[in-house]
């Protein structure tokens, strides 16, 4: 009962099963069977020695690969030895090769999808997500012209892998026939790609057959390239709404200068971005995928490690199963400050450089270079520039809400990397359509070519100071309406001559003429400039209405907050972003 029970507990609460003590590194536990688990980060570490230790084939994990989906050939990700070298070289040449276009392949590949999409709530937010992923990696492999179905590496996945529970299989055993006929769609369209032979040719100088080479670049490619590049960029974008206003836009101005000076998303820009590059390090330290490595001891060895208890020195036999518990060691206070924080910034300096050795997401420090003669992931320039891209463009030009804030326990076995339930949007919208026309023009008219049909229309907007004091401003305040179709409005400034607005307890009408923008209204943007620099203005409410003598809709928005000097806030319908720096002085 002890196996069944170990993988009850790590299925029921995943890494918080493994939670160390910080006393010592090496602990034995039961996670479906005998094992021990390392969790410090220093002696996670030592288990990448291959001399060492040696990868549990086809398992990641509690997980196992079905041999049927990888054709019989163990993938590179968990072969060791001679096959281990073959398959990693020949997957190395191959992700070389792609590397150079994967700027401009993930640049096209989110801006098409987004054209796709429209701006109403979209609950298969994550699928999306994996399209964007498959688009950015798979024609720099097979060729341009080779177009593969997302639904069909999405069921792939689901058929890869299932857990090594023989309890767990029986009830959680289900008809493949889905899975397997998708796996076989993929290989029919490996096999007819444009570059099919000369990655045939490619594997042959490795010493690989047709069957060795195929299955290299269906399980690698699609499940941990593809597959797990959608998760991370799942985190990496739920993320973004864990941090403040100002340090998105930190990022935005970072990204945007940087798109700016080199006319889009090339390796250069890419370069100049280390905040952004700070960001998804960050994110992958707190939400890492894999959550932890499955070795077996090759000999009988000594493991020496230090932890606040003092120094130990571990007997090792071999044979004996020890799994490295990435989560953990990315959570190791010894080497990363208020671990369980999240901190984009830790990445940044010559102390953030430093910590990079700690940073072991990639099976390998991020300061060792991928080799055959390590475990350390081929993929991972390759992932790295695909997520800084894909989020350096989302943050730059869009806007979102989210349908509920994003949340990680570390109980989600089934989550992995990603929030424990699943992304899914409320509205998305064009955030700055000029950037966007300026570095993009041809994917801006893809996106909001519609923008151009609706019909011009009279708005009255209302709003109303609060009663604080001080609250009154004389500033000038501009207000931007965005609707469900991906339509805004141009800057509309709030503003009636020869009357002093926005006056301590005063309301304020203003109607405003030909504005393109059509019912219903999703988000509007407030905001005041800086010709005032301390004249702050408090906001209790803005309503909108649209076609007002024709009694169109009204839309109310609750503000209730301090907007000072090129302050942007915006707001959906009935609520908006609470008042963060609010002081809340007494009424007069």
């Amino acid at each position: 009962m002890g196996n069944q029970v170990g993988t009850a507990r790590l299925l029921g609460w995943g890494n918080q099963t493994l939670k160390p003590n910080r006393e010592e590194d090496f602990v034995e536990k039961n996670i479906g069977f005998p094992c021990r688990v390392v969790t410090g980060n220093k002696a996670v570490q030592s288990v990448f020695d291959i001399e060492l230790f040696k990868k549990e084939e086809f398992c990641f994990g509690v997980a196992e690969v079905r041999r049927d989906f990888t054709e019989g050939i163990c993938p590179s990700v968990s072969s060791n030895g001679k096959i281990h070298e073959k398959n990693k070289g020949f997957l190395m040449e191959v992700i070389a090769k792609a590397g150079e276009g994967i700027p401009s392949s993930t640049a096209s590949s989110v801006l098409s999808n987004i054209s796709k999409w429209g701006s109403t709530a979209m609950s298969d937010f994550e699928s999306k997500l994996l399209a964007v992923a498959a688009d950015t990696v798979l024609p720099n492999i097979f060729g341009e012209s080779s177009s593969f179905n997302a639904e069909d590496i999405r069921l792939y996945i689901i058929g890869a892998t299932e857990v090594r529970s023989c309890i767990v299989k029986a009830l959680t055993s289900k008809n493949l026939d889905e899975e397997r006929q998708a796996m076989r769609s993929i290989i029919g369209k490996i096999k007819t790609s444009e570059r099919y032979q000369q990655l045939m040719d490619l594997g042959h100088a490795y010493g690989l057959g047709e069957a060795e080479t195929t299955a290299q670049l269906l399980l690698p490619v699609f499940f941990n390239g593809v597959a797990g590049i959608r998760a991370n960029l799942v985190s990496s974008f739920a993320r973004l709404d864990t941090i403040s206003a100002e340090d998105r836009e930190e990022l935005r101005e970072e990204a945007l200068a940087a798109l700016k000076k080199h006319g889009g998303l090339t390796r250069e820009s890419l370069e100049e971005m280390p905040k952004m590059e700070s960001f998804v390090l960050e994110v992958l330290r707190a939400c890492p995928s894999p959550m932890f490595w499955s070795t077996i001891a090759t000999r009988p060895t000594t493991v020496e490690y230090t932890t606040d208890s003092g120094e130990h020195a571990l007997k090792i036999k071999e044979g004996e199963r020890v799994y490295a518990s990435s989560y953990w060691a990315l959570r190791d206070p010894a080497v990363f400050d208020k671990p369980e924080d999240f901190m984009w910034r830790r990445f940044l300096g010559p102390e953030g450089d430093a910590r990079r050795k700690h940073h072991v997401i990639f099976h390998g420090r991020l300061t060792d270079t991928p080799a055959v003669n390590n475990h350390m992931c081929p993929g991972r320039d390759v992932s790295l520039s695909a997520l800084k891209g894909s989020i350096a463009i989302f943050n730059t030009f869009f806007g979102w809400e989210l349908q509920e804030p994003p949340v990680w326990t570390g109980t989600k076995m089934t989550r992995g990397s990603q929030p424990d339930y699943e992304v899914k949007i409320k509205s998305f919208w064009v955030q700055h359509p000029e950037d966007l026309k300026e570095i993009f023009p041809s994917h801006f008219r893809d996106i909001i070519d519609e923008a151009d049909d609706v019909d011009d229309i009279d708005v009255l907007v209302k709003t109303k100071t609060g009663t604080y004091s001080g609250s009154g401003t004389n500033s000038n305040v501009y207000i931007r309406l965005f609707d469900d179709k991906g339509h805004q409005s141009r800057e509309l400034q709030l503003d009636v001559w020869w009357k002093n607005d926005f006056e301590k307890g005063q309301e304020g009408q203003y109607k405003l003429k030909d504005v393109k923008v059509a019912a219903p209204i999703v988000k509007i943007e407030l905001f005041r400039d800086g010709c005032q620099p301390d004249d702050d203005w408090y906001c209790e409410s803005v309503s909108v209405q649209l076609n007002p003598d024709n009694s169109g809709p009204t839309y109310d928005f609750s503000v209730n907050r301090w907007i000072r000097q090129n302050d942007h806030v915006w707001l959906c319908p009935g609520g908006c972003e609470g008042p963060q720096d609010d002081v809340n002085p007494k009424d007069d």
